[in-house]
């Protein structure tokens, strides 16, 4: 049985599995506090990273809710994915998988030296199309942050958008470090960082796209002149260069090679993609479905999943996403089983049908049945109707009771049944 790094949740390492990895791992810098593993850490099928934050909650909150908050990493295609964590009281190790494509700054900087004639380690490694590309790539990351799909998490600002925060990958991918939020929606600063958001962007579209007098291209001025408009909108920046990538026939992302053994899901990247991904529902003109594995999949309810290649609002995953539960506790003439059984459901409800990695169905699509002032039938009926919608495409039943020749007993006293083809 193959065991995934990511099963939909940030991991919390224990110490003694930290300091294994951070055995494996070197500064980045001397004397830095950013960890790179000197090869492929075999659990994680790829190169990690170890980078150290200052506590990214605030307030005083409980250790269940910091938890929570660690757990539930912001997963997109354009985000850098922190797969697992190990806390102390005043720092956090954030673990993601290593893009060896460096940063925007270096990149850009290397291009500027060499335009220059100043020594530079490199060539000049990014052409206009991919510059567009990338561009395109970050306003995704940070409009998935702004304007989420329908799911159970606020919107959030970035706070910190710069050259340096954008990783590239080897094929010239952008993904966005993001560890915290600066704000959350319903906070009094978020629309004022929603806008510091907004003009970082514009910032790094500007730096990315200067280009030496007398070589830039009329529709690159143009670009430039719209994005830098006073009141200038995400949506309207990202609009531009969705136009761009169209009208130039630049594709959205670049992925290796189809023969590649080495592939891995593009949203964590450090488990192998699932064949079946490729049937699940996207745009009709979707050239290049974007391919993931069951973890990010069973991440929908948090983080929904959004297409590199497409324009749907959301990737419907197979795990939960469009399920509802109904839960039934039968009776006994015996008070204490009768509360087995209620316990036996609940215990279903919170440990394997909302859990995340598990099934994942949403809470409010979940409903138990049991003793109460209405009657098993009333409560069954209101159930079925209440789960009947367009949303809801499988139903999971679980009961715990007893059964017999006339099918499920849930009242001993009444000798009242439901026979099993009444569920269908």
């Amino acid at each position: 049985m193959t065991v995934s790094a990511y099963n939909g949740k940030a991991a919390e390492l224990n110490k003694r599995v930290f300091e294994l990895l951070e055995s494996v791992c070197q500064p980045l810098k001397e004397n830095g506090t950013t960890l790179v593993s000197q090869g492929g850490v075999s659990f994680y099928q790829t190169s990690i990273v170890i980078r150290q934050v200052e506590r990214p909650w605030s307030g005083a909150i409980s250790d269940e809710e910091i938890k929570v908050q660690l757990e539930q990493t912001y997963l997109h295609y354009a985000i850098v994915p922190q797969v697992a964590y190990y806390r102390n009281k005043q720092t956090v190790s954030f673990v993601s998988p290593y893009f060896r494509g460096g940063n925007l700054e270096k990149t850009i900087q290397r291009e500027r030296d060499k335009i220059s004639d100043k020594p530079t380690e490199k060539p000049l490694t990014l052409n206009l199309r991919e510059k567009i590309r990338i561009l395109y790539q970050i306003c995704c990351a940070i409009d998935y942050l702004h304007q989420p799909p329908e799911c159970d998490r606020k919107a959030v600002t970035h706070g910190y958008i710069n050259m340096k925060n954008v990783l590239l990958d080897k094929q010239k991918n952008a993904r966005v470090l993001f560890f915290k939020p600066r704000s959350v929606k319903g906070e009094k600063s978020f629309a004022d960082d929603e806008k510091k958001d907004v003009h970082d962007l514009i910032d790094v579209i500007c730096k990315v796209l200067e280009e030496p007098p007398g070589e830039k291209t009329e529709y690159i001025s143009t670009l430039l002149e719209s994005v830098s408009k006073q009141d200038v909108t995400l949506a309207a920046i990202l609009k531009i260069f969705k136009s761009l990538v169209r009208t130039k026939g630049i594709k959205r992302w670049t992925r290796l090679p189809d023969d590649a053994k080495n592939k891995m899901c593009e949203i964590c990247c450090v488990n192998k993609p699932e064949l079946f991904c490729k049937e699940l529902l996207h745009c009709s003109n979707c050239s290049d479905r974007i391919q993931m594995c069951v973890g990010c999949m069973r991440n929908w309810q948090y983080n929904p999943v959004k297409c590199h290649s497409c324009d749907r609002e959301r990737i419907q995953s197979p795990v939960g996403d469009g399920w509802g539960a109904i839960l039934i506790a039968g009776t006994d003439k015996d008070p204490v089983v009768t509360k087995r059984f209620e316990k036996d459901v609940d215990d279903m409800k919170d440990k394997l049908i909302k859990e995340v990695t598990i099934m994942g169905v949403r809470e409010k699509d979940v409903i138990p049945v049991k003793t109460s002032t209405a009657t098993y039938q009333e409560q069954l009926d209101k159930a079925f109707t209440q789960i009947d919608t367009a949303d809801i495409n499988t139903v999971v039943l679980v009961y715990s009771g007893h059964h017999g020749d006339g099918g499920f007993q849930i009242d001993p006293g009444k000798e009242e049944y439901i026979e099993d083809d009444e569920f269908f």
